[in-house]
């Protein structure tokens, strides 16, 4: 059994097996570096975003601790204010009830008025109706008196022609002849009176009808027309003072939203903790006062996360933006497409964002950030930190 062992330790062909597989391993384990540039150092990164308090109040108790994953989108109450300054809007809501009842009691005037006039215009009507009835009936009395008149003139001027004639032949006194004369006279003055008077009358009628009464030789309306002028200048005014109320209430309407929006945002701050993120770090303890611009939240953007890697300078030609690279992390055996995202020089000033790893930056080294997918699982802190290695394709 010994010399059998010893016939295969001592095999050429063993040895020459054995020395071909560890030339083999050998070219295996260097062939990387042939075929692909391995980064030096690198380590997975992810931008920051900071929840500061935009007022003074208290932080909530139920934030959610460092280490917490958002998985979906949520609003969460950071910071509860102690005290709210209701004045201003407590007088705008006065100012509004006083514009309230302005405008109620202008409408419930306008709405009397309209009432009022109504009744007006149907007393000017019944009183228009009444008013040419009587001088209808004015008017044919003094055309009968003015017809009897005429009758009486004419008999009278009969008589005294009569008694001239009488005179004449000395058959009548002179003094008979001189008072038929003058009652001859004063009826056809009478008559002439009643005449005038019907032309008056008629005057008048026509007047009536287009709606003047005349009184006195001077044109007037009705008084229910001079009191229907009188509430429509009231009305116009209370119309006026319920446009202008209404007008001012929208205006109000328009400031007590935004002042109610200011105290909502005044009373209470809620943010919205995006999907993908972690809670990275929490700067104010909860149940403290704050105040404002005071920083309650870090998160780190797990959709954004990135491998910051360093390489030699000489590399900056080579490494282009969008190139295709392979990255596998540390103590994993699955490897990552990556691209590269941006490459800086050794002399270029870093980028000022907030970062949820800073470790020093060689001052002679290339870096080069390579977009990462977004982690299947945010338990790990979506790999933040961690050492990673990165293969940038030679050719």
């Amino acid at each position: 059994m010994a010399g059998f062992f010893e016939d295969i330790i001592r095999s050429n062909r063993l040895r020459l097996a054995f020395a071909t597989g560890m030339a083999a391993l050998g070219l295996w384990a260097f062939a990387p570096y042939v075929t692909s540039e391995v980064g030096g150092e690198a380590y997975v990164n992810a931008p920051i975003i900071r929840m500061a308090s935009p007022i003074a109040g208290l932080v909530a108790t139920d934030l959610p601790a460092p280490g917490t994953a958002i998985v979906v989108e949520r609003t969460a109450r950071l910071v509860a204010a102690r005290v709210r300054d209701t004045g201003p809007l407590a007088a705008l809501k006065g100012q509004q009830a006083a514009l309230i009842a302005a405008r109620d009691l202008a409408r419930r005037q306008i709405a009397e008025i309209a009432a009022a006039d109504h009744r007006l215009a149907s007393r000017s009507a019944r009183f228009g109706q009444a008013a040419s009835a009587r001088l209808t009936a004015t008017t044919h009395a003094a055309e009968e008196a003015l017809g009897a008149c005429e009758a009486e003139a004419a008999e009278a001027i009969l008589q005294r022609d009569r008694v001239e004639a009488l005179a004449a032949q000395r058959f009548a006194t002179f003094t008979q002849r001189d008072r038929l004369r003058a009652l001859a006279a004063a009826s056809a003055r009478r008559c002439g009176m009643l005449k005038d008077q019907a032309s008056a009358l008629a005057i008048e009628t026509r007047a009536a009808g287009s709606g003047l009464y005349l009184a006195g030789a001077a044109m007037d309306a009705p008084h229910g027309d001079q009191q229907r002028d009188r509430l429509l200048l009231r009305r116009q005014e209370l119309e006026s003072v319920a446009a202008d109320a209404e007008a001012r209430l929208a205006e109000l309407a328009v400031q007590i939203t935004s002042e109610e929006e200011r105290l909502a945002r005044a009373s209470a701050f809620d943010a919205v903790l995006p999907a993908g993120t972690v809670v990275w770090s929490q700067p104010a303890p909860k149940g403290t006062t704050v105040a404002p611009g005071s920083s309650l939240l870090e998160l780190a953007d797990c959709r954004r996360r990135y491998v910051e890697v360093t390489l030699p300078e000489r590399r900056m030609e080579a490494v282009l933006p969008g190139a295709p690279v392979k990255v596998r992390l540390i103590g994993s055996e699955d490897w990552l497409e990556g691209r590269v995202a941006s490459a800086v020089g050794a002399a270029a000033r870093r980028d000022g964002a907030m970062l949820a790893a800073n470790p020093d930056k060689d001052a002679r080294a290339l870096s080069v950030l390579v977009a990462l997918p977004p982690p299947a699982s945010l338990a790990r802190r979506c790999d933040v930190g961690r050492l990673a290695e990165v293969r940038f394709p030679r050719w």
